[in-house]
């Protein structure tokens, strides 16, 4: 198990209820049957996330993870459409969310921790004053 983080394209929901109904109307459209190509917005997502995290060609195909990511598999491959979600180890989860928040805010994307509220990292949700910065965002500012 692991802490599961959503990243999607559209208008900025009004609470958790409403991030939750929207992620996964979108999920079930792009992530269960068939895979799309991530749209240009997702995709600008995925490479300043891998500038922070990066992935290489794996020896038998594939890709692999690099030791010091977070991820339990590859973020680059857990997009499809105007989604991405992908599954944090525990130990990195609080990081993960940080930078993943800020990413996604800079590209104008929604983002959701749907952790029970107990093992949510501590950061501002998106629905909560847009537009002011996250912790993360000075850790990100030269990337």
């Amino acid at each position: 198990m692991g802490h599961v983080l959503h990243v999607w394209e559209g208008k900025t929901p009004t609470g958790r209820d409403e991030a939750i109904r929207e992620f996964y109307g979108l999920a079930c459209e792009h992530l269960m049957d068939e895979v799309s190509p991530p749209t240009p917005n997702i995709q600008a997502f995925l490479l300043d996330l891998l500038d922070v995290w990066p992935e290489r060609p794996g020896r038998r195909g594939g890709i692999e993870v690099d030791r010091g990511s977070p991820w339990k598999w590859p973020a680059s491959s857990s997009a499809s459409g105007p989604v991405w979600r992908c599954q944090a180890h525990f130990p990195r989860a609080a990081v993960a969310t940080y930078v993943v928040a800020a990413i996604a805010e800079r590209h104008g994307l929604n983002w959701h921790d749907p952790q029970p509220r107990e093992l949510q990292a501590r950061v501002r949700p998106v629905w909560e004053a847009p537009g002011t910065p996250l912790f993360a965002e000075a850790a990100l500012q030269g990337k």
